[in-house]
């Protein structure tokens, strides 16, 4: 049986990545989510409705940072592989990862406050965060499934705008 160094190196790094952002984007989340929802409407901790809603959140985030580890894997590959390249592959990782972890943070704020804001438009005869202030579970579980579908629709969209920053090597045109 052959071991594979590179297969190893790059599965090392991608695990090294998922928990680090998967741990930093999500407890972000929670902490905004308690920030400017609980605290603005005044929830109570035990409140199952807001668990609900948060989880719904917070589900959401994780599934759309799920991939966000494959450009910043690509990018280094890039680099990697490139004969030209003379950088330094730690420093320009770094600037990939954090350019592609501000970009799907920005998404996904703009995608959940859309998401979430249409929706309560939408259904203007109830007022879900009052309801949700009032634990009401049924309200919470649609708004939350809402913001999931959402998400789920909106995946791939999100990957081709950050697989446009990844370094590809100009493609000669033939016409």
């Amino acid at each position: 049986m052959e071991f594979n160094e590179n297969l190893f190196f790059y599965s090392l790094i991608e695990l090294g990545l998922s928990v680090l952002i998967g741990v930093f984007l999500l407890y972000l989340t929670f902490t905004i989510l308690n920030k400017f929802i609980k605290e603005k409407y005044s929830i109570k901790t035990d409140n199952v409705a807001y668990s609900i809603f948060a989880s719904s959140i917070i589900l959401s985030v994780g599934y759309l940072i799920s991939g966000v580890k494959t450009p910043i894997l690509t990018s280094l590959r890039m680099l990697y592989n490139n004969p030209d390249y003379e950088g330094i592959i730690f420093l320009d990782g770094l600037k990939y990862t954090t350019l592609f972890i501000v970009i799907i943070v920005l998404i996904i704020l703009i995608i959940n406050y859309i998401s979430i804001k249409l929706f309560v438009i939408m259904t203007n005869n109830i007022d879900e965060f009052k309801e949700l202030k009032n634990n009401n579970i049924a309200v919470a579980l649609v708004t939350g499934i809402v913001i999931v579908s959402i998400s789920i629709i909106v995946k791939e969209s999100v990957y081709l705008i950050l697989e446009s920053f990844i370094p590809y090597p100009e493609i000669p045109t033939i016409l």
